[in-house]
């Protein structure tokens, strides 16, 4: 251990050889292929020209290439936690999940890092809503009215305008 953390130690480069090839085969294998690139360029597109359409297809993608059927049996929270986490290695924002503000929750805001990219022109949040696959298009439909109400009452915050400057807030339902 090293301070109270168990940690990982190669005793000698033969085995080090051996466990990198173990790792990397099963990598490959389950197909756990991660491109930073892709993923940079995606956030670049979101903060700089407004596509957030394809940013978040990644995460949909993602979410669904390496999730369980017991994670998804999660539903909501599993769905928030994943999009939280996937957000939160986005270098432009840092995501701010369920912070109230004086008009309630955002399920995620997206807050610009103005201080160090002041040439960024958009903003977001994110309203997440979950829908079971046996629910009816009114169903599907209420969430839907729901999660505008709430985007619109969280973006009107003053938090949320102080914190957007001259950036265009975008307001995403998911």
């Amino acid at each position: 251990t090293l301070e109270g953390e168990t940690k990982l130690t190669i005793p000698n480069q033969v085995v080090r050889e051996q466990l990198y090839s173990y790792l990397l085969d099963t990598y490959n294998e389950a197909d756990l292929r991660f491109d930073n690139w892709e993923k940079g360029k995606l956030a670049s597109a979101m903060a700089y020209r407004g596509d957030w359409k394809a940013y978040f297809d990644y995460i949909a993608e993602c979410l669904h290439r390496y999730s369980s059927q017991r994670d998804k049996q999660k539903g909501e929270a599993y769905i928030h936690g994943f999009t939280l986490a996937m957000t939160a290695q986005n270098r432009f924002y840092r995501p701010i999940s369920e912070q109230e503000n004086q008009e309630g929750y955002a399920d995620i805001f997206m807050f610009p890092l103005l201080d160090i990219y002041k040439d960024m022109l958009h903003s977001y949040i994110i309203e997440l809503k979950y829908a079971k696959g046996k629910d009816s298009d009114e169903k599907v439909e209420q969430l839907r009215q729901e999660a505008i109400t709430q985007a619109n009452r969280y973006a009107a915050s003053e938090t949320v305008q102080k914190a957007i400057g001259t950036t265009t807030l975008h307001k995403i339902i998911v």
